[in-house]
């Protein structure tokens, strides 16, 4: 998410370059309810995921450059590494042209990569876990509950993918991915695709997204999870203000939810920012009716221009038919009621 501010070349030559980075964020989070009660934990990577990584780039001539990605994504309170491995996080090698960059390996889909990352740009490191969708839809069937179901959080990147980003022109860029199943006798299983269209235009960025991921676990990954949406941000000196809609349907069950979310950052002075946030989401009939209602806020201050300090705070409320229970993104823990708030303070810092 914040791979860009956390790198620092080591080595150049001949215009090419190894770059090793890292980052790490840490705090405590309060839970108001966790099954039934409050919850005080040391949670790592909610302001950012902690990364460490290397990149390598080499020209090629004539505008062209081949680029090694690798990053693991540790847990510093468990000691764990997400995968399991140096590149558990996302890793490629590529090529890149005057016309674009095709890359092979475990790569993020154009719903984060467009969505959050593009529609944010620099600023999504204001921009909290717990401020991203997330709500009482355990019943749509999305591999990672109600965590992440719009796939806009970075919760995992595609394993075995293609993918080719288009240079801009005219300020738009597109691109595609797509995911093979690597299990004989089922190339069209078990997959997933994704598709992406951005437009950058001064103070105005334009961005849509389209995944469809076939999963084991729904018809034996014959379909799946489809995700489509749309967003923009526009800036005004120092204010911005962002909005996004994200459409999420099974497959199979027909079950799907609405997600709108409208937000603003505001630059107090060079060194503090605040970013605030709404969201409204509401399942079908196949859910229930069930919908909910979120506020959030970041408070941020930069201590240096690789460490900062912050604060968040968020509030969920559910409400509908059946199995009502709030579930703020990135807690990892469901509420026993409907109603979930979060408070947390941290420390950030890129190296």
């Amino acid at each position: 998410m914040a791979v860009a501010l956390a790198m620092v070349s080591c080595h150049v030559h001949a215009q090419s370059s190894v770059t090793l980075f890292g980052l790490v964020d840490n705090g405590i989070s309060y839970v108001s309810n966790s099954g039934g009660k409050a919850l005080v934990q040391a949670m790592s990577g909610i302001q950012a995921p902690n990364l460490i990584g290397i990149r390598t780039v080499e020209d090629l001539g004539g505008g062209f450059q081949a680029l090694v990605f690798m990053a693991s994504q540790p847990d510093i309170n468990s000691g764990t590494v997400r995968g399991g491995a140096l590149s558990g996080r996302e890793s490629y090698v590529g090529i890149v042209t005057p016309y674009g960059t095709v890359t092979l390996g475990r790569q993020f889909d154009y719903m984060f990569d467009n969505l959050s990352l593009h529609r944010w740009g620099r600023e999504i490191s204001y921009v909290s876990l717990y401020q991203l969708p997330g709500g009482p839809f355990s019943k749509l069937g999305a591999a990672l509950g109600t965590f992440d179901y719009t796939r806009t959080a970075g919760g995992g990147a595609t394993p075995n993918a293609i993918k080719f980003t288009s240079a801009y022109y005219g300020g738009f860029r597109f691109g595609a991915l797509y995911g093979f199943s690597n299990i004989a006798g089922q190339t069209g299983s078990n997959s997933l695709s994704s598709f992406g269209v951005s437009y950058d235009n001064g103070p105005l960025r334009l961005d849509a997204a389209y995944t469809y991921s076939k999963e084991e676990g729904i018809d034996n990954g014959h379909l799946g999870i489809r995700n489509a949406g749309a967003g923009g941000r526009y800036t005004f000196g120092d204010f911005a203000l962002d909005a996004l809609y994200v459409n999420t349907r099974n497959t199979l069950t027909g079950a799907h939810v609405d997600t709108y979310e409208i937000g603003g950052l505001y630059r107090f002075a060079p060194d503090f920012f605040a970013y605030a946030n709404y969201l409204y989401a509401k399942g079908n009939r196949q859910l229930t009716g069930n919908h909910s209602n979120q506020a959030g806020i970041t408070l941020d201050y930069l201590l240096s221009k690789k460490t900062d300090v912050y604060m968040s705070a968020v509030y969920q409320q559910a409400s509908g038919g059946e199995d009502v229970i709030a579930s703020v993104c990135g807690t990892f823990t469901a509420s026993s009621g409907a109603r979930q708030g979060v408070l947390r303070v941290g420390v950030r810092t890129v190296f």
